[in-house]
């Protein structure tokens, strides 16, 4: 699904009364500042925007789709009015694996790693809840 998209759908339903969608998206969040994709730092003056990065995943995640990256500039990233600073965080996720392409960056069809695929299943033998 468009990258745009689905930001605009996961900012719509972080604004939602959804406590789990909220617990999978701060779990996620842990999992990229544990990664150093996203800073800790400042957290509190940019701690929505790196929760809409990791909701933007979940939705994803939940839609059953790819990520897709249609375009790299910053000036449209802005025209749409979320941080231009998006697309390096994903560029980060690549390179760590978190999510995969067939470019070695952040552009085309981005698919959801291993790692945050297994995460429904590791939680779920751990709890009877599933956390993500």
């Amino acid at each position: 699904m468009n990258i745009f998209s689905l930001l605009q759908k996961a900012e719509k339903r972080l604004r939602t009364n959804d406590p789990l969608y909220h617990d999978q998206a701060d779990t996620l969040l842990g999992v990229l500042r544990s990664f150093g994709i996203l800073p800790y730092k400042r957290s509190s003056l940019n701690g929505s925007l790196h929760k809409l990065v990791a909701a933007t995943i979940v939705e994803a995640f939940d839609a059953d789709t790819t990520l897709d990256i249609g375009t790299r500039r910053a000036g449209t990233f802005h025209r749409y009015g979320f941080s231009t600073k998006i697309i390096s965080y994903y560029d980060k996720m690549v390179s760590e694996g978190l999510l995969v392409s067939r470019t070695g960056k952040a552009s085309g069809a981005l698919v959801i790693g291993e790692l945050i695929d297994a995460l429904p299943r590791r939680c779920k033998t751990r709890t009877s809840v599933i956390i993500f």
